[in-house]
């Protein structure tokens, strides 16, 4: 079985907002071709959650997290480590997780 990652990309907010975007919606927000008006002027928490699997019972699952900060009209300005306050809960880290592998995650898996 050959491995193929998979990428799925989350921001949260202080308020317990978790919002997902797509590899290409990512991919904009990065480059600063997508605006988020709706973070303006915003320091936010991202999470990502990459996969691969490695056979058809194993999935090796790897995630980043980091604060970003969006301009007066929404656009990505910088992606930094996240200071203490901003730090992901387990809780967070494990729905995004969870959610993330939502369509892959049946059986044989389980999730722990």
């Amino acid at each position: 079985m050959s491995t193929s990652t998979e990428i799925r990309h989350f921001v949260l907010t202080q308020g317990g907002e978790i919002r997902e975007f797509s590899a290409d919606e990512a991919s904009l927000i990065a480059a600063g071709a997508n605006c988020l008006p709706e973070y303006a002027e915003r320091r936010m928490r991202y999470l990502q959650v990459s996969w691969d699997q490695e056979s058809s019972s194993e999935l090796r699952i790897q995630t980043a997290g980091a604060a970003i900060r969006f301009d007066a009209e929404g656009r990505l300005t910088e992606a930094v480590p996240a200071n203490d306050e901003e730090k992901i809960s387990r809780f967070e880290h494990d729905t995004c997780v969870q959610w993330a592998l939502r369509d892959v995650a049946t059986a044989p898996y389980t999730i722990h």
